[in-house]
């Protein structure tokens, strides 16, 4: 069985941009979930709570302009 060194493919394969991308989907995912989960008699707002932090800080990071992509 071959050795995987999973810190090394992590640091060379995920990067800053690829989590900002991930983190701005998950937002806009749990943000239609809460608006869905608000037009039926639910509660929706720790949805709405998760989806805003995810898309907010996804897009900070969007936005942060470094210089390494």
């Amino acid at each position: 069985m071959p050795k995987v060194d999973v810190l090394a493919w992590f640091r060379s394969n995920v990067t800053e941009f690829r989590m900002a991308v991930a983190a701005v989907g998950i937002g806009c995912a749990f943000i239609v979930t809460a608006t869905v989960l608000y037009s039926l008699p639910a509660r929706g707002f720790p949805e709405l709570a998760i989806g805003l932090s995810f898309l907010i800080t996804g897009l900070v990071m969007l936005g942060s302009g470094t210089l390494k992509r």
